[in-house]
């Protein structure tokens, strides 16, 4: 009966070699659905005198067919520190995102959820934002490596530890990283890798199988983000923007067979996802802190969030959300029920909205200020955390950009409420910044516009000289980046220049330094006014409602200097219609004479003539294309003679149509 017996076991051993050994249906079992240890075990024991390798081969399928206490125990360890360790890459993964660590904020979980309106987050936000592959080539790396980690540890714990345990973890996609779609693409993934009809003998034809939902989901992700991958990308930028999601898919399934290697090996003991974790985990945070930086992510947050070109600065001039605020504004005044704004709702109503605009206007300036405000605060912060970042001179031109920033006092004045901001007239506080700016990046294209607008403030504090040796200095080295300044070819992997991402043109700012040169030339040190009439010119804001009265009363406190003449055509091109501007500009041109205001004169009443005047008389716009002739002829070695032809060159086609119609039949 013994040899029976011994058969007989020796044939249900056997049998379960071909398909995952499971206990038998009427088996007791633990909690997680394992025979305990005792009778049902007794048949696979070696004391029988079977060879032990072979049973333990189709006994274990994942770690919790170990029984033994000590098993559970390390089981249950390895499982927390696993689940640890991903809560750490999810949190990791956030702040490479957005900047922040934890948002445990509403909107920070609705945002992402959100797959509907032109807002709608992608993928291609994930390695667009806020740090670029495009202009960090090698933080496309550690993205992938991270998805790479995040796809793979949730698919083989379902497959070594049962898709209860894998759970947890697609729940830290959504807490920790804000990527809702990711986690239930998970489960889905999990379910297929680690159901039970479904799971193979073979565990890593398990883990393809539960690869597929998500392939599928950074497919669809893709897909139905901004088209920005299209004709008119170059390979390069097309190369940027599509290889870290297939390196990501790569590394997973390198990662899991790896991973399911090593439990294969170890007989499915506890302990094979956590040391693969381990260095798939530290192997982006190593990079990233090697060749992107904390100060890579400060900046491109602060960028995006203040940047001349950013959210922020947009939201002020967009005249729908202007208005949505305003709307706002007066049903929370409406709401309030305070007298004083009772009474200037009754007295919009009468007709007089003065008063109301008035208050309007002060509270978008409170609030526009309030945002200056917090952008110098934050630059002055990433200054002092990363004084020795290749971002350093960025952050100075956002800061000066920012407080040399203003709102426009007129177009609140009248007609429809909107906002408009102008920065051309540097402000008292922004010189510190811009002589920072100045010394300390010799070498940035950035470093022009730091040298125009201090080349203001010398002329207000009377200092001439200083401005002409500025301005000088300004061209020159305009001249000398002259072809670093244009589109080049690069590597796949080189860095671009760091001011690339701010899309600074340095053309408009030199333009501005060849006028003032010419201007400060002509007109400095002044036998009887000295440098007043400069200093006093240059500390008159253009923007303000009675520019035109103050250079016209400055024009006749000094008359007789030799500023006297720009002072009389910058008072002529600040009058409010085209009709005026052109009748005062007329009159000085007749007069003619020497100064060196005459070509600017002539060339503005051109402008005059060809685009206002000139759309209803023909013959006015013939005569603005005469004068423009005259002045590049006249004032060939001026810069308003280089500015004639440049814009007779752009009226060129338009000139040579209008003539071929004039002489046809």
């Amino acid at each position: 009966m013994s040899e029976i017996s011994a058969q007989r076991r020796i044939a249900a051993g056997s049998a379960g070699v071909g398909r995952e050994s499971e206990p038998a249906a009427g088996s007791a079992r633990d909690g997680v659905g394992n025979p305990p240890s005792g009778a049902g075990n007794q048949a696979l024991d070696p004391g029988d005198g079977l060879p032990a390798a072979p049973r333990l081969s189709s006994r274990h399928v994942d770690v919790w067919t170990r029984t033994e206490p000590r098993y559970r125990q390390r089981a249950v360890l390895m499982l927390a520190a696993n689940t640890l360790l991903y809560c750490g890459l999810c949190v990791f993964t956030h702040w490479l995102h957005v900047g922040r660590l934890f948002d445990f904020s509403l909107h920070a979980y609705a945002e992402p959820a959100r797959f509907w309106g032109e807002q709608t987050r992608t993928l291609h936000d994930f390695i667009l934002f806020p740090i670029s592959v495009e202009q960090t080539p090698i933080h496309g790396v550690v993205l992938a490596l991270l998805l790479a980690s995040m796809v793979a540890v949730p698919i083989v714990t379902s497959i070594l530890y049962r898709i209860p345990c894998a759970l947890p973890l697609a729940v830290a996609v959504a807490v920790f990283a804000h990527m809702p779609w990711m986690a239930a693409t998970l489960v889905l993934s999990c379910t297929l890798a680690g159901w039970r009809p479904i799971r193979m003998n073979f565990r890593f034809g398990s883990a393809l199988l539960g690869m597929l939902p998500v392939i599928l989901y950074i497919y669809l992700a893709l897909r139905g983000g901004p088209e920005m991958v299209g004709a008119s990308a170059s390979p390069v930028q097309k190369t940027l923007l599509l290889a870290p999601w297939y390196l990501a898919i790569l590394s997973a399934c390198l990662m899991m067979a790896v991973i399911l290697l090593i439990a294969h090996m170890v007989r499915y003991r506890p302990g094979a996802i956590t040391p693969v974790v381990t260095v798939m985990f530290a192997t982006p945070v190593v990079l990233f802190h090697t060749y992107v930086g904390t100060d890579e992510l400060s900046y491109r947050v602060l960028e995006a969030e203040c940047g001349p070109r950013s959210s922020r600065v947009a939201a002020l001039q967009d005249p729908a959300a202007v208005q949505e605020r305003i709307i706002g504004l007066l049903q929370e005044w409406s709401a309030s029920g305070r007298p004083s704004v009772r009474e200037d709702l009754l007295a919009t109503l009468a007709g007089n909205s003065d008063r109301l605009r008035e208050r309007v206007r002060t509270r978008l300036l409170l609030e526009f200020l309030q945002s200056r405000r917090e952008t110098d605060e934050l630059c002055r912060d990433f200054l002092a955390r990363h004084p020795r970042s290749r971002y350093v001179a960025n952050v100075l031109y956002i800061q000066g950009y920012s407080l040399d920033t203003r709102m426009d006092p007129r177009a609140l004045a009248s007609g429809p409420p909107r906002v408009e901001l102008y920065a051309e007239f540097p402000h008292a506080q922004s010189r510190p910044v811009w002589l920072a700016l100045w010394n300390q990046a010799p070498q940035s294209p950035l470093r022009i516009v730091a040298g125009v607008r201090l080349a203001v403030h010398d002329l207000r504090a009377g200092d001439a000289a200083a401005a002409q040796e500025r301005l000088e200095r300004v061209l020159a080295l305009g001249a000398g980046n002259g072809a670093a300044t244009q589109p080049a070819t690069r590597s796949l992997l080189a860095t671009p220049p760091a001011e690339e991402s701010l899309e600074f043109e340095a053309r408009p700012f030199l333009s501005e330094a060849e006028q003032l040169l010419a201007l400060v030339r002509e007109n400095r040190d002044d036998p009887v006014h000295g440098n007043a009439p400069l200093a006093e010119l240059f500390s008159l804001d253009p923007h303000r409602p009675r520019y035109s009265a103050a250079l016209e009363r400055l024009a006749r406190a000094r008359r007789g200097a030799r500023l006297h003449d720009n002072l009389r055509v910058a008072w002529a091109a600040s009058l409010p219609s085209s009709a005026e501007r052109a009748a005062a500009l007329r009159g000085i041109c007749d007069e003619g004479g020497d100064g060196d205001a005459l070509a600017e004169a002539h060339y503005r009443l051109a402008e005059i003539e060809i685009q206002h005047l000139g759309v209803r008389d023909e013959a006015l716009r013939a005569a603005g294309i005469e004068r423009l002739r005259r002045v590049a002829a006249e004032y060939d070695g001026t810069w308003w003679g280089r500015a004639a032809r440049e814009r007779l060159a752009l009226l060129k086609p338009a000139t040579s149509s209008a003539d071929e119609g004039s002489n046809g039949p």
